[in-house]
């Protein structure tokens, strides 16, 4: 049924090219706003919260219940307006399961972000984070 899902987030406004992977319990809330590229993944129960872009780029893999979120709101102010901030996923990223990435975080080139990790800065190429808030622990050496 994926080639179904792709046909529908096209006729609402995802920009999709090659042949992504969208599992068909993803949730992505605003499509006009989701770039995906080929062989990139949204896996099981991933939550793409696009009030911004969100662009996946090329083998990128957002693992089961992962969640992106592009909107905050400007707590500083008494209306507390929102915010949107676009999340960028390069080629060949690995997020783990039930990950949080947070507004305006790119994720550079073959980072793998571990499992329940929680994003609020840019990660590295080759980058290997992982905790609450993210650290890195590692690099890929063997990609370099």
């Amino acid at each position: 049924m994926n080639p179904w899902r792709l046909f529908i987030l096209k006729i609402f406004g995802s920009n999709i090219s090659g042949i992504p992977f969208v599992h068909s319990t993803a949730k992505i809330r605003i499509p006009w706003h989701l770039t995906l590229r080929h062989r990139s993944c949204l896996g099981e129960c991933a939550v793409a919260y696009s009030l911004g872009e969100i662009e996946i780029n090329e083998g990128a893999t957002i693992a089961q219940e992962a969640y992106l979120c592009t909107g905050t709101h400007a707590f500083e102010k008494p209306a507390m307006q929102l915010i949107t901030k676009k999340i960028i996923i390069e080629k060949n990223v690995f997020v783990g399961a039930r990950a949080m990435i947070l507004p305006g975080v790119t994720i550079h080139k073959n980072a793998i972000v571990g499992a329940m990790a929680v994003i609020s800065k840019d990660v590295g190429e080759n980058d290997i984070v992982a905790g609450n808030p993210a650290r890195k622990i590692s690099v890929r050496t063997f990609l370099k």
